[in-house]
C-alpha cells in the first residue's frame, strides 16, 4: 500500500515484469529512484530484490524495504538502517537473496489493537475494514512521508523524527531541555 501511495503522490505507474515484480524507474525529490512491489508470495520476496539488483545493479544499501509487520502496533511506523528479519518471513527471503542484512528497512505495524492473534496467517491474509483499515491507512501515509524524506535529507535524521514513541515521558523531558537551552543561548 504504500508503494501505491508514494505512485499516487508522484503520478507515477508501476509496470508489470512476469509474476515477479512491478516496478517504475523514476525521479523523486531529485533522485534517481525505482520502486517496486513484489508478486512473489510474501515468503519469496527475496527473489523480486534479487531481479531489480540484476537489472539496475545497486547497492543494497541504497534501497529501501518497506513492508508491513505483526510485531508493531497497528498504524506505526519504525525505520532502521540495517537488522534481522525478526519473525518476518518476507524479510528473512530478503536478507537471504542479497546475503547481507546491512540495508534500511521501513516496517509498518499491522498488529492487531485488540487482541493477540492466534491465527496469524489468517490476520494478515484477512482485509482491514473500519477503524482498522483507516489506523493501517495513517501509517501507509506516515511511511509515504518517511520514505520521502529520507530521500530528500538522510535516514538519520528521518528516523529521530519518526521513531519517536508518542506519549513518551522522557522525549518530552528532552524536549524540554533542548526548548529551556535554547531559551537560555
Amino acid at each position: 500500500m504504500c508503494i501505491e501511495e508514494i505512485c499516487r503522490r508522484h503520478d507515477i505507474a508501476l509496470v508489470g515484469l512476469g509474476r515477479i515484480l512491478h516496478y517504475k524507474k523514476a525521479r523523486i525529490c531529485g533522485q534517481d529512484v525505482v520502486l517496486a512491489k513484489p508478486m512473489t508470495y510474501m515468503n519469496e520476496s527475496g527473489l523480486a530484490v534479487h531481479k531489480l539488483q540484476k537489472m539496475f545493479s545497486f547497492a543494497y544499501s541504497d534501497m529501501l524495504v518497506i513492508y508491513d509487520d505483526i510485531d508493531l502496533p497497528l498504524g506505526s511506523i519504525r525505520i532502521r538502517e540495517r537488522g534481522s528479519s525478526g519473525t518476518h518471513k518476507g524479510m528473512r527471503s530478503v536478507i537471504q537473496h542479497c546475503g547481507t542484512q546491512d540495508f534500511p528497512r521501513l516496517r509498518i505495524g499491522i498488529r492487531n489493537p485488540v487482541r493477540r492473534t492466534a491465527d496469524i496467517i489468517r490476520y494478515v491474509l484477512k482485509p482491514l475494514r473500519g477503524q482498522s483499515f483507516a489506523k493501517l491507512q495513517e501509517g501507509v501515509v506516515s511511511a509515504a512521508e518517511a520514505a520521502q524524506m529520507i530521500l530528500e535529507n538522510d535516514i538519520h535524521g528521518t528516523m529521530n523524527i519518526f521513531n519517536r514513541r508518542k506519549n513518551s515521558l522522557l522525549l518530552q523531558k528532552e524536549e524540554a531541555k533542548t526548548s529551556t537551552r535554547r531559551k537560555n543561548e
